[in-house]
């Protein structure tokens, strides 16, 4: 069986999945000093709430994402439904140079593992958490090596 083709940046813009806006770099700098925040709240809960530092961990990925976007003028259209996934295959496709190749593949996968515990009622492990929090923090530092210039 053939594999769907990954969309591309171009591909989101054209189907409106994400806008292009003028890019803002104080906006960017305030989304990966979040990012970096959520990544030490979660490693601080992460054997008390491992649910709650999963959540963190997704968004450090997430808005580390959103900080590249942003500086480099992209959004996801957040009234579309897929926007989170928008944001996932932009950073497939953007930070591919930058940040590690196995977490930028284990991105897909932490968008639906964190569906899955938020609106699923699916339990996760302190294990799984921290495995995935390696994955967002590559994609944080891939970010912050992009942005070294903002």
């Amino acid at each position: 069986m053939k594999m769907p083709r990954k969309q591309t940046i171009a591909d989101l813009v054209r189907d409106g999945r994400l806008e292009r806006i003028q890019g803002d770099t104080t906006e960017a700098r305030d989304l990966l000093e979040h990012a970096s925040k959520h990544l030490a709240s979660a490693i601080a809960i992460v054997d008390d709430d491992p649910a709650g530092a999963y959540q963190l961990v997704y968004d450090a990925a997430r808005k580390a994402t959103a900080a590249d976007m942003a500086a480099n003028g992209y959004r996801a259209k957040s009234d579309r439904p897929g926007a989170h996934a928008a944001v996932v295959a932009y950073a497939e496709e953007a930070l591919a140079g930058d940040a590690e190749p196995t977490a930028l593949a284990n991105f897909d996968q932490m968008r639906r593992s964190r569906n899955r515990s938020e609106y699923g009622g699916v339990t996760l492990s302190a294990a799984q958490v921290k495995a995935d929090l390696e994955s967002a923090r590559a994609i944080v530092d891939g970010v912050r090596k992009r942005g070294g210039a903002w």
